[in-house]
């Protein structure tokens, strides 16, 4: 039992440190960049493979529907890894490196957004998916951690998470879908309506009508 609660302390450790080095200046450009897409009409896409699949996956439904309670962020997404059959076609018909690539060519436009996220930071999919939207014109992001690999030096903007482990850094990057859809949110919320300032009743006695 003890050498069970010691591995679960070390992972939990090793997340917390990964998030406390997190900074959020580095953050804001990205959140910046989604609205910027969002006010001008683009379309924002999302891949990533295996654990990192689900990620995109999530951070499209976040950005898209919000949170519950009727606070919808109702930015326009699109997850590139929710399609079995275009990947498989893809990877069958030409090769696995295009499974994104080929979708972004077709898909994606000047004033879009990429969001590329990659742990290691070069998966070959994701790279060729990264320049296949920077030749369209679009603004790219990515999410990924073990110093960024190849992906950090081909995005406009990128948001590393330290670390070397693939739990801790898919971890992160799943905290970072949240922190950025929650400030994405509370850009797009309407300002709360001015508080009534109540007057004070009038001394003045009641008038009297016959």
């Amino acid at each position: 039992m003890s050498n069970i609660v010691a591995s679960l302390g070390g992972y939990f450790d090793r997340v917390a440190a990964a998030l406390r080095a997190l900074d959020p200046a580095a953050i804001a450009p990205v959140v910046e960049a989604l609205l910027a897409t969002h006010v001008g009409g683009g379309t924002i896409f999302l891949c990533g493979n295996g654990g990192s699949a689900s990620t995109a996956s999530h951070m499209a439904a976040d950005l898209s529907k919000g949170a519950p309670g009727g606070h919808v962020t109702g930015l326009r997404t699109h997850s590139l890894t929710d399609s079995a059959a275009i990947m498989t076609a893809w990877g069958n018909d030409l090769d696995f490196s295009r499974i994104f690539a080929e979708p972004v060519r077709n898909l994606v436009r000047a004033g879009d957004v990429l969001v590329a996220i990659s742990a290691s930071g070069n998966s070959p999919n994701i790279l060729r998916a990264v320049e296949e939207a920077r030749g369209q014109g679009a603004v790219t992001i990515g999410l990924c951690g073990f110093g960024g690999g190849r992906l950090a030096g081909l995005v406009d903007h990128v948001v590393v998470v330290e670390g070397n482990d693939y739990g801790p850094v898919e971890d992160i990057h799943l905290v970072l879908n949240h922190a950025i859809t929650a400030s994405v949110r509370a850009r797009l919320q309407p300002p709360p309506l001015e508080t009534v300032i109540e007057r004070p009743l009038s001394s003045a006695p009641p008038r009297t009508f016959v």
